[in-house]
């Protein structure tokens, strides 16, 4: 008896692996927010940084706000959904990138955009490079390396035609290198922020918000930076989850 139950459990994460990457092979934007989005997203452990302060249209917008709630955009940058096509690679391969440095073959950014846009009826933008990153952890990370050392701005796939229509912009990102990824510095020089609230939220290794949050506030000192949540990327989602949502509440988002 116990041997069936453990080879149908088998068959079942088998199952499983085989849908996440039929899932992410059928869209290279990522457009939808789900849990069954690869987490990729690891930091790029290159440096030493000072934890922050705070540890807490477009083809790839989404439109699901209510009516009635407040104008609020979901713009956030996940390695899982830079990874281009992935239709050519095996289940193991995804698997094998997908969990990357963190242990985590889910993904903490797109659970907490999840939960934002659940709460707050937001629109959603998945911020995707126009020349995808190799799903290789090392060859990304020299790549990110050398961007970030030669202050490159790669082009992105598209682009928000009606910012003005937002108040409130829900920044979401790793820290790569102690810092913003480059793609994400491309996002905000192509989108002003001046003016708006801006609330960040992350993914790290041990570095928190790195060295994000002065970037951001040097880039748009007029806007109003809020409290931002960020998570050890080796977290269970069920625990992100539970953050994200007290976090939501703590800054009176209901």
């Amino acid at each position: 008896m116990k041997k069936i139950i453990a080879i149908l459990v088998a068959c079942g994460m088998i199952f499983s692996l085989s849908a996440c990457g039929n899932d992410r092979a059928s869209s290279d934007t990522g457009n939808e927010v789900a849990e069954s989005v690869p987490n990729t997203d690891a930091p790029l452990q290159t440096e030493e940084t000072e934890p922050s302060e705070s540890t807490d249209t477009s083809s790839d917008l989404e439109a699901s706000q209510p009516e009635g709630q407040t104008n609020a955009l979901v713009a956030y940058f996940a390695y899982s959904e830079n990874m281009g096509d992935t239709s050519g690679m095996s289940v193991d391969a995804i698997t094998s990138a997908s969990v990357g440095q963190t242990g985590n073959a889910e993904g903490n950014l797109q659970v907490i955009a999840q939960v934002i846009q659940e709460n707050t009826g937001a629109d959603v933008f998945h911020i995707v490079a126009a020349r995808p990153y190799d799903p290789e952890y090392d060859v990304m990370h020299d790549r990110a390396i050398d961007e970030q050392s030669n202050n490159e701005r790669p082009a992105l796939e598209s682009k928000i035609e009606n910012l003005d229509q937002y108040d409130v912009v829900y920044l979401g990102t790793p820290v790569w290198g102690g810092s913003l990824p480059a793609p994400m510095l491309t996002f905000l020089d192509e989108n002003d922020l001046s003016g708006k609230t801006i609330i960040p939220f992350g993914i790290h290794l041990g570095s928190q918000f790195g060295r994000n949050l002065s970037q951001i506030e040097d880039k748009y000192p007029s806007a109003t930076l809020l409290d931002g949540l960020t998570v050890n990327a080796r977290t269970d989602n069920d625990d992100v989850r539970v953050q994200a949502g007290e976090w939501l509440e703590s800054l009176g988002i209901e």
